[in-house]
């Protein structure tokens, strides 16, 4: 597991309410949606699994109020194969960008996921990325409402060639 960023040290005033917003794209729409709840959270995914455009990236960030996202996560999923795989990007209050992806053990060669639809050639995920749609669906969760990054449970690496998108 790599090194681990509270919620609390990222860029933003101290004083200030983190909100999970995300984008999502379902059946030729872009959603654009703000968390309030878990239910909340869980029932987006529950779309994306039943409606969701697995042909794009979808995106969840954590905003300080007032202020621009200071952490987004990026995941692409395979429903026919329920696989997935993400990319997280934070910024920390000494303006340092922190970047990993997951890693895992569900790698296919027959499927291609990527962080970044509109440059998919240049944002590739390896084999070695992928993890289960189930394993996704705890991160995503845990991304929206958790403490630290990146969120559990599974494994990460740092990559320093992501960049904010």
């Amino acid at each position: 597991m790599t090194a681990r960023l509270a919620t609390v040290d990222l860029a933003g005033p101290d004083d200030r309410n983190l909100r999970a917003t995300g984008v999502f794209y379902l059946r030729d729409a872009v959603h654009n949606v703000s968390f309030d709840s878990v239910d909340a959270v869980v029932t987006v995914l529950d779309l994306l699994d039943s409606l969701g455009d697995d042909s794009m990236v979808h995106s969840l960030y954590l905003t300080p109020q007032g202020e621009p996202a200071s952490a987004n996560l990026r995941f692409q999923f395979n429903r026919d194969h329920q696989v997935a795989a993400a990319v997280l990007v934070a910024l920390d209050k000494q303006r340092r960008l922190h970047s990993w992806r997951t890693t895992g053990t569900a790698g296919r060669d027959d499927v291609t996921l990527v962080h970044d639809a509109w440059n998919p050639g240049d944002t590739v995920l390896p084999p070695e990325s992928f993890i289960s749609v189930q394993a996704l669906r705890s991160v995503v969760v845990e991304f929206a409402i958790g403490t630290g990054l990146p969120p559990g449970p599974v494994e990460w690496v740092a990559v320093p060639d992501v960049g904010w998108s």
